[in-house]
């Protein structure tokens, strides 16, 4: 009996062994073409920009260790890209988390009828080119868009949205707000549909108003994706290139108040045709990238984690 036995077990571990092996090499099938994909396009790249960040490239490749960021952090337009961003960041990112959570509320409101319409309407802006938004705001900064219309309107004076440097300014603010809005929006949806309305019926017996529920319940349910949203809006901030690109194209605007670190990485890569310098503001924006999610997490992340 023992000895009939013993073959039996050898073919079932054989063929559990094939079929085990027969499962890694699907596994490793369907993941390879991505792994491929994943080196050839964006792997190599990076490594290659960052190379290309050390060295002056002409008709031949040179290494120059450090001087190109040494030169980039030198310029005074560098330094106005990076100023000129941080300003706008800091004007749309903390309005435009505000409307977000306000709108997020809204729609969540059991009051509210024809929801999935108005979250519709609230997620075009995310769904519509940049290019193009960034167009019809343009027509309506001009000196006789349709803000100062409404203005004039009102018996107020234009304002010079497209010229003056404070307002242009204020003017790329608004369209971010416009065009983000909607996104983080839906991402605050999401998370209020998470929340339990059992906690909120709690709240409501203890005696707590909507008031004291919205900031000591909802923000502190709602704290991991705001801190997603932040950071997201800040690695899209400091790659805008399209709306200061739409409106002033590669001018910088008066006293350079448009030129950000998106243009300034065009301008330098294909007017000047100085790619080693180039390739190090795209890796100054990395580390940018970093230190401000970093300190966004180190701030608004869990202080148990």
């Amino acid at each position: 009996m023992m000895q009939s036995s013993l073959p039996s077990k050898t073919i079932k571990n054989s063929k559990k062994k094939a079929t085990d092996t027969s499962h890694k090499k699907n596994a490793y099938g369907l993941v390879t073409p991505f792994v491929i994909f994943f080196i050839v396009t964006i792997l190599i790249p990076i490594i290659i920009s960052f190379a290309f960040s050390f060295m002056k490239i002409g008709y031949s490749f040179e290494f120059v260790g450090f001087d190109n960021y040494l030169a980039i952090f030198r310029d005074p337009l560098f330094i106005k890209s990076y100023t000129n961003v941080l300003i706008i960041m800091a004007g749309s990112i903390p309005i435009t988390m505000l409307l977000a959570i306000y709108f997020a509320v809204l729609l969540n409101s059991a009051q509210l009828k024809g929801k999935g319409f108005f979250r519709t309407v609230y997620y075009i802006p995310t769904i519509t080119s940049t290019v193009a938004v960034a167009s019809v705001f343009m027509t309506f900064f001009n000196p006789t868009g349709l803000f100062n219309g409404f203005l004039n309107a009102l018996g107020i004076n234009g304002i010079q949205w497209l010229t003056n440097p404070f307002w242009i300014r204020i003017s790329m603010i608004i369209t971010m707000i416009w065009l983000s809005v909607g996104y983080n929006t839906i991402l605050f949806l999401a998370g209020l549909q998470g929340i339990s309305k059992e906690i909120y019926e709690s709240a409501e017996i203890d005696g707590a108003s909507k008031f004291r529920q919205f900031f000591l319940l909802t923000i502190p349910m709602l704290k991991p994706i705001i801190l997603m949203a932040t950071v997201l809006a800040t690695i899209n901030g400091l790659g805008n290139f399209n709306i200061p690109n739409i409106f002033f194209g590669t001018s910088n605007g008066p006293e350079n108040s448009a030129l950000v670190v998106g243009v300034n990485l065009y301008k330098t890569s294909f007017e000047m045709v100085d790619f080693g310098k180039a390739s190090a503001i795209a890796w100054t924006m990395v580390f940018v990238s970093v230190i401000l999610s970093a300190i966004q997490f180190k701030f608004g992340g869990d202080k148990n984690d």
